[in-house]
């Protein structure tokens, strides 16, 4: 695409930082995608929706529309070496996409880190003897408190099981519905009274409920802080803080040991796992087929979330990641290798979980579907269960813990400086001057730890929820999936952006399948999605009893508006203040700003031109030339 216009000239501005080695954009990657949702909700994804068949409609949306959008938002900054805020301005007219990933990523980091708070504190009980959520002499039981894994009828432990919910990333811990003898949810009558005084409940539901939550009866009900939480969410601030102040060449070195530890211990929890008896029984369950579940279209939308969420799409993560990349990095070989690295953790993780479930099944005499869990519901009830019938729980716990605390961490902090990358894009040459990046990240973490603390209120979870559903909901991402798709490939042009990717790549991929992935296949499968997402709307619920009052629906459709409506409306003011007639305008909004061109006509006299070198192939000695 060709210059039309002149824009402004830019006062030069420090060279961007790059990773100190190509291996760092992997590990920096891995360690963002690679987290909770990998761990607590793709297992139980697979269990639910047909056992090994759910692997057809999670391939399908990973080959046809994950991937592609995954390699097309590094390449996009690799191309540009800016981040999401500025790399989306090669194409004008498009820019709010930016802004709405930036706005995703800014609210998704804000509510996330309650996640952490709970899994620290969860980390500081497991060093207490014995183990807080294993007796009901504490000061938040309640006279209907049992210890689990004691001589209860099974009438009764059937009574106590709970049905999973499904979320985003999440599914919040359903408890015992006392109004009725059916397995059911909790009843918010009041905040921590039910309806009737004569069903049992856990003492581990009442550790996560009472002792950690505080919960009230609803989102009008914010209630005080809990402090426990509050100091938790403290601590893991102040350390996302000091793993990015420094830039990316400083957070490049804490990332080796965050995402590594926790494949570790993963790989600890697997082989104790699957020794402890019943371990195959989880696994039977978690594996096995069942084909006619495919029929099911939320199947199929599960499938799509899941994979968007887990390879981190749409909320700016990867542009930024791959911005800090040297022109020449061969992105075509780490998008596969990374794919393979996450969906197979993904999958591995399932063996972990499933051969514990089933264990817990067995001890209680119960079956795994009145076990398994998603989400917190695995994390802060299932697991803790489970442990408290092995050997040395307080072991287990810590370590346990403590692998889901650091989950959480390298993709918090790897989001936190895709958001702070974003915002220096804004003003490079302010932001650039010494200290003042430090005094940025400071300022940034601080607002979100505020923001932050009205969900470890008692009422907070409720608040949580909120988030969860609709300011990262899988529908917004879809939509954002679409635009990038269909701005690269129809209104950029998807010949001239394969060429850019193929000059960084030095070579012509055999098979262009990211190519015809953009143009056709991953708008396709992501606009169905969305579109079915949106006719199959439904209210928000907590717990599927509590309805949320009209204002906090209306509170949180601002939530999910104030991401995607960046998008039609930065269009709109992009177009108003153009110069000239419609068509002037229209040649204006839709140019490539001269910078960028400049920077790949700069490229190609250096390096060479694609098509220049044997219709195919770069000599392979400009892989090596830094820019």
């Amino acid at each position: 695409m060709s210059v039309k216009g002149e824009f402004p000239v830019e006062k030069p501005v420090k060279k961007r930082e790059k990773w100190k080695s190509k291996i760092d954009f992997v590990f920096g990657v891995a360690g963002g995608s690679i987290g909770l949702g990998n761990v607590w909700r793709f297992p139980y994804l697979c269990y639910k929706n047909g056992g090994g068949a759910f692997l057809i409609p999670y391939v399908l949306f990973l080959v046809g529309a994950a991937v592609p959008i995954f390699f097309l938002e590094a390449a996009l900054g690799q191309f540009t070496s800016r981040s999401v805020s500025s790399a989306w301005n090669m194409f004008p007219l498009m820019r709010g996409i930016g802004f709405a990933s930036m706005t995703i990523i800014m609210n998704l980091n804000t509510y996330y880190m309650a996640v952490l708070a709970w899994s620290l504190r969860y980390v500081v009980a497991s060093f207490e003897s014995p183990l807080p959520w294993t007796s009901c002499h504490n000061a938040w039981n309640t006279d209907r408190c049992f210890v689990y894994g004691s001589n209860i009828s099974t009438s009764e432990n059937s009574d106590l099981n709970m049905t999973s919910i499904q979320w985003n990333m999440t599914s919040l811990p359903p408890v015992v519905d006392t109004s009725s003898n059916e397995t059911g949810f909790f009843n918010t009558s009041s905040a921590f009274n039910t309806s009737s005084n004569d069903v049992r409940v856990s003492s581990v539901i009442e550790y996560w409920e009472r002792g950690v939550l505080g919960k009230s009866s609803g989102v009008d009900e914010i209630g005080s802080v809990q402090m426990p939480l509050f100091g938790c969410l403290l601590v893991a601030w102040l350390i996302i803080y000091f793993c990015i102040w420094r830039g990316i060449a400083w957070t490049s070195k804490v990332v080796y040991f965050t995402a590594t530890f926790p494949l570790f211990m993963l790989l600890v929890l697997f082989i104790r796992g699957v020794t402890l008896d019943g371990a195959s029984d989880g696994v039977s369950y978690y594996l096995t087929p069942n084909v006619t579940k495919l029929q099911e279209p939320l199947v199929w939308v599960d499938a799509a979330t899941q994979v968007f969420y887990s390879y981190s799409l749409c909320n700016g993560i990867m542009v930024a990641m791959g911005s800090y990349n040297n022109y020449h990095q061969n992105l075509y070989r780490d998008t596969i290798v990374l794919s393979l690295l996450n969906s197979g953790t993904s999958f591995f993780a399932g063996f972990t979980v499933f051969s514990v479930l089933g264990f817990m099944a067995k001890e209680q005499n119960t079956t795994i579907d009145l076990v398994a869990e998603s989400g917190p519901g695995l994390v802060f009830i299932a697991y803790p269960k489970a442990i408290t019938l092995m050997p040395l729980p307080n072991l287990w716990g810590a370590l346990f813990f403590l692998m889901i605390f650091l989950l959480g961490l390298d993709s918090q902090f790897i989001g936190q400086e895709s958001f702070i990358a974003a915002i220096s894009d804004l003003k490079p040459n302010l932001f650039n001057k010494p200290w003042r990046r430090e005094k940025l990240v400071a300022g940034v973490c601080g607002v979100q730890f505020l923001i932050g603390i009205i969900m470890i209120t008692q009422g907070g979870v409720y608040v949580f929820n909120m988030y969860d559903n609709y300011a990262a909901a899988g529908w917004c991402l879809f939509f954002i999936g679409v635009c990038e798709c269909v701005t690269v490939s129809w209104l950029y042009g998807i010949t001239d952006f394969w060429g850019h990717v193929c000059h960084m790549l030095g070579f012509k991929p055999r098979v262009p399948w990211f190519k015809y992935a953009w143009a056709v296949v991953a708008p396709v499968l992501t606009s169905s999605v969305f579109i079915y997402s949106l006719v199959q709307y439904e209210p928000l619920t907590y717990n599927r009893t509590y309805i949320y009052p009209m204002w906090a629906q209306v509170v949180c459709w601002c939530l999910a508006l104030s991401a995607i409506l960046w998008i039609p409306f930065y269009a709109v003011y992009r177009f108003a203040v153009a110069q000239g007639t419609m068509y002037e305008r229209w040649i204006e909004v839709t140019t490539v700003p001269q910078k960028l061109e400049q920077r790949l006509e700069t490229k190609k006299k250096i390096f060479g031109n694609v098509e220049e070198k044997n219709g195919i192939i770069l000599e392979p000695l400009c892989l090596n030339h830094k820019v």
